[in-house]
C-alpha cells in the first residue's frame, strides 16, 4: 500500500496527460467538421435573399445559413396565403413550392445544426484540455511534496515518530 500512495502522483500525471489528448483530439475534430459544412456549403454558391437578415451574403456560416432557412419560409408561407403544406389543399398548385421550400430549409437547417454540434465539440475539447492540465499541475504538485517528504504515507508516520522526525 505505501508503493501505491507514494506513486500515486504519476498516475494524475499520465491521466492528466491522456485527458490532454482527447481534448486536443475533440478540438481538431470539432474544427474539422466545421470547416467540412463550410467548404459544402460555399461549393453550393447560395447567396441570402435581399430580405434576408443577412442580405445578400454568401452562405458559408451557420448565421447565413439560418438566416436564408428563415426567409425561404417566410417567402413560402407568403406565396402560399399562409398556410403550410398540411394546411392546403391536395390539388393546390403551391403545395408543391412549399414543398420544395420545406426540402431546402431542412437542408439549410441541417448544416446550422452541423456547425452548431461541430462548436459544441471543439468547446468540450477544449474543457477536457483544461481538465488533463488541471491534473498534470496537481499531480507534479503532490509529486513534489511525495519527493521532499510533506507527505507521509500511514506505514510510514510510526517510523517517523519513533526517529523523532516531525511529520509536516
Amino acid at each position: 500500500m505505501t508503493s501505491i500512495l507514494k506513486w500515486a502522483w504519476l498516475g494524475a500525471i499520465v491521466f492528466g496527460f491522456v485527458l490532454v489528448g482527447s481534448g486536443a483530439y475533440m478540438a481538431y475534430e470539432g474544427r474539422a467538421a466545421h470547416d467540412d459544412v463550410t467548404t459544402a456549403l460555399a461549393e453550393e454558391r447560395i447567396i441570402t435573399a435581399e430580405d434576408a437578415e443577412i442580405p445578400l451574403a454568401p452562405v458559408d456560416s451557420a448565421a447565413t445559413a439560418k438566416a436564408q432557412a428563415d426567409i425561404i419560409r417566410e417567402h413560402a408561407l407568403a406565396s402560399s396565403g399562409g398556410k403550410t403544406y398540411a394546411e392546403m389543399e391536395r390539388d393546390d398548385p403551391a403545395r408543391a413550392v412549399y414543398l420544395n421550400s420545406v426540402t431546402l430549409r431542412t437542408a439549410l437547417m441541417e448544416s446550422y445544426l452541423a456547425f452548431k454540434t461541430a462548436d459544441l465539440v471543439t468547446g468540450i475539447g477544449a474543457i477536457v484540455i483544461l481538465l488533463g492540465l488541471s491534473h498534470v499541475a496537481l499531480g507534479g504538485f503532490l509529486g513534489l511534496l511525495v519527493l521532499k517528504g510533506r507527505i507521509v504515507t500511514t506505514a510510514e508516520a510510526p517510523v517517523r515518530q519513533q526517529l523523532g522526525t516531525a511529520v509536516r
